[in-house]
């Protein structure tokens, strides 16, 4: 009820009130109408008062309830996703006895427990329950709606119901539940996409490549190739890749502008122990990762021990510089960090597996750009022995499982960056 009708509804009761009051101190006729007649007059004032409430509430309501069916509907349309599901059917079907206020229901199959939704929810009201986002206080939902938006699976996972607000897009590259681009043949995985966690990278790296020799196979080659694939950024994702399109004798080219697994060797600490999230979830990609966790070292020495098992070809220290599309086959132009040579591979697809690191948020302040002179005096050692792939720990000369070696040298002098952005080992 508005303060308005409230307002006229007491006074109307106020009338009446005084009405009765005033009648015992008034004569028996006051203006030739006897006092009766007043209260019946005050009385039918009171009952239009009412009724002009109800009705006015019946159609602001009326008006409200439109509002939010045009909402709805508006927040469907938008809901649609690649594959043609519908978000909103699915979910009635997922929470059919839910609360009619809005709420996230979760879908467990398709869930990847990235903690996206969870992040991204100010009010707590989903957490990751064995291995799975789940709804663990709905009445604290405020309908902010971030959970469904950061959700980064195809279709979402997390799925916002009964809300007013119009969904917006998450602000990362577009993609279908195949991993391919709105540009036929360009795919995204693991971090570039905004997927986290190294399982589910090392998952799509696998699945992608299934994904385009399908495509391949049942759209055929367009134009004249040197490559199935071109596979740019040799993270989890980008490696697991590489493994798999060896493994089902696919033409492929492996780019990396640094070294395999940069982000990792770089910037996680010696010893550092990894957690393999999400728990529920197991891996089925190109390289291992099994277990609940491991070392570093032990995790970069078993994907190592893989590149060399399947004698994989990875072009390190090389620059993906931009691709083109040359009458529907993709020409990748690179550049050799070390020698600047410019180079190009003409491939039927190319998968972008980059991460973050190499384009850091920086300073933006005067003298970020100095660089500084620096002169090794300490030797360094190689991480893995080159003859087996076990790792160097601790100040060990030799290999404790095979004996050779491992190679050590004084980097030579070289000019530094004052600042830096990543965290080095």
């Amino acid at each position: 009820m508005k303060k308005s009708q409230l307002f006229v509804t007491l006074l109307m009761l106020g009338l009446l009130v005084a009405a009765g009051y005033f009648t015992r101190l008034l004569p028996v006729n006051f203006g030739a109408v006897p006092w009766w007649g007043w209260a019946s007059l005050a009385l039918v004032l009171v009952v239009l008062g009412l009724v002009y409430v109800l009705v006015d509430n019946a159609r602001e309501r009326s008006r409200v309830d439109a509002a939010v069916e045009e909402a709805q509907k508006e927040s469907g349309e938008t809901a649609a996703v690649s594959g043609d599901v519908d978000l909103l059917a699915l979910a009635r079907e997922l929470d059919p006895d839910g609360p009619s206020y809005p709420h996230p229901v979760i879908n467990a199959a398709t869930c990847i427990g990235c903690h996206s939704c969870v992040d991204a929810c100010p009010h707590d009201v989903l957490a990751i329950v064995n291995g799975v986002s789940t709804p663990i206080a709905l009445d604290q939902c405020m309908e902010d709606t971030s959970c469904q938006v950061e959700c980064p699976t195809s279709p979402k996972s997390c799925i916002v119901v009964n809300t007013k607000k119009i969904i917006p897009e998450r602000k990362v590259p577009k993609r279908d539940n195949r991993f391919m681009t709105n540009v036929p043949g360009i795919y995204l995985i693991g971090d570039v996409s905004g997927v986290p966690l190294i399982k589910n990278a090392i998952n799509e790296g696998g699945a992608v490549v299934d994904s385009i020799k399908e495509y391949l196979a049942k759209n055929g080659a367009n134009g004249q190739a040197d490559y199935d694939i071109a596979i740019v950024g040799m993270g989890p994702g980008g490696l697991s890749a590489v493994s798999v399109a060896k493994q089902r004798g696919l033409r492929y080219v492996a780019l990396e502008q640094d070294k395999v697994a940069a982000t990792i060797q770089t910037t996680y600490p010696a010893g550092k122990y990894v957690f393999f999230k999400p728990d529920t979830v197991e891996t089925d990609g190109g390289i291992e990762l099994a277990g609940a966790g491991a070392s570093k070292e032990d995790m970069l020495g078993s994907w190592l021990k893989t590149v060399k098992d399947l004698d994989l070809k990875i072009n390190e220290f090389e620059t993906c510089k931009g691709v083109k599309n040359d009458n529907g086959v993709f020409v990748v132009k690179t550049e050799s960090e070390k020698t600047k040579q410019p180079a190009e591979y003409r491939t039927h697809s190319v998968v972008i597996a980059v991460g973050g690191r190499g384009t850091p948020m920086t300073l933006k302040v005067p003298g970020e750009d100095l660089t500084i002179h620096v002169t090794p005096t300490e030797p360094v050692y190689a991480v893995f022995c080159v003859k087996c792939c076990t790792s160097r720990a601790g100040d060990w000369k030799n290999c404790p499982k095979c004996g050779t070696t491992f190679p050590a040298q004084i980097p030579p002098p070289f000019e530094d960056e004052k600042v830096k952005y990543p965290l080095a080992d």
